[in-house]
């Protein structure tokens, strides 16, 4: 833990300096940003070297626009509303259970299961802390800076009595061909695990952060078309995760994500760490 003038020392440092002194905090080690191979030291170079149309896509509001152009709307999760500030007849008019989230940032999301459990003030008190908040102050990811924060509020999806699994696939388009990795994360708001699978559902041995669940999750129905879809919407990048859930027979896209853990996310064995940097080259 940083100590208060450390971490007011810290703020004042340039973004590349920042990331830099980050990285070698996690991974012990200097980063080569003139000639990097590795996918954490590449996906830190993205942080302080953003393209522009990033910004726009990770907005959770304005990427809706993007991909019901580019896959239809029938993917996207209903929006009940969004607005800068919620109020009491936003909040009056809401269901019984929804997601609620903002759009400028991580983190920022609360699953609401009962409305009746919680009140207008204490989500007045915590979208109005989400909103005051530059997430782009907290991890230096570039391409937050000009998002204008709004709150969002979504359809709460349930399979079978529970938030459905989080299936991301991380889509490497080197020259036109595609390399695809499908994490999945389960219990997100309980004990959390990871696993990472090929396009085939055969699960492979990698560990991202969190240990492997107990029992790997089956293969989605809908596998092949979320293949399909991710593959579609990665062909314009070289490298982006595509975000999914499928509950009831249906596929729903989360989001698209360009800088994943600031890149600071240790990968075992360390070989995929070389093998993934040598899948993209920005």
């Amino acid at each position: 833990m940083l100590n208060p003038i450390a971490r007011q020392a810290t703020k004042l440092l340039p973004d590349m300096l920042y990331h830099q002194l980050k990285y070698a905090r996690v991974f012990k080690k200097w980063p080569n940003f003139s000639k990097p191979t590795t996918f954490s030291e590449k996906i830190t170079l993205r942080n302080f070297r953003p393209k522009t149309i990033y910004t726009d896509l990770a907005d959770k509001l304005k990427v809706r626009d993007y991909i019901a152009n580019s896959i239809g709307e029938k993917y996207l999760i209903n929006l009940h509303t969004y607005c800068t500030e919620l109020t009491q007849a936003i909040y009056d008019g809401l269901p019984e259970s929804f997601v609620i989230k903002a759009n400028h940032g991580s983190g920022f999301n609360l699953v609401v299961f009962d409305k009746m459990q919680t009140t207008f003030a204490q989500l007045s008190a915590l979208t109005k802390q989400w909103t005051k908040s530059n997430f782009y102050k907290v991890t230096r990811e570039r391409h937050y800076k000009k998002i204008q924060p709004y709150i969002m509020v979504e359809q709460l999806l349930i399979q079978d009595g529970k938030v459905p699994n989080d299936v991301k696939f991380h889509c490497f388009n080197q020259r036109g061909e595609m390399h695809i990795f499908i994490q999945v994360d389960y219990d997100r708001f309980g004990v959390h695990r990871r696993d990472v699978f090929d396009t085939q559902w055969n699960k492979t041995d990698i560990r991202m952060g969190l240990p492997n669940n107990p029992v790997p999750m089956a293969a989605p129905k809908n596998l092949a078309e979320m293949v399909s879809l991710a593959k579609h919407i990665a062909q314009e990048f070289s490298y982006v995760r595509v975000d999914f859930y499928e509950t009831n027979g249906s596929v729903y896209f989360g989001e698209l994500t360009f800088t994943p853990g600031a890149g600071l996310c240790k990968m075992y064995p360390e070989g995929v760490q070389h093998q993934w940097g040598s899948f993209f080259t920005d």
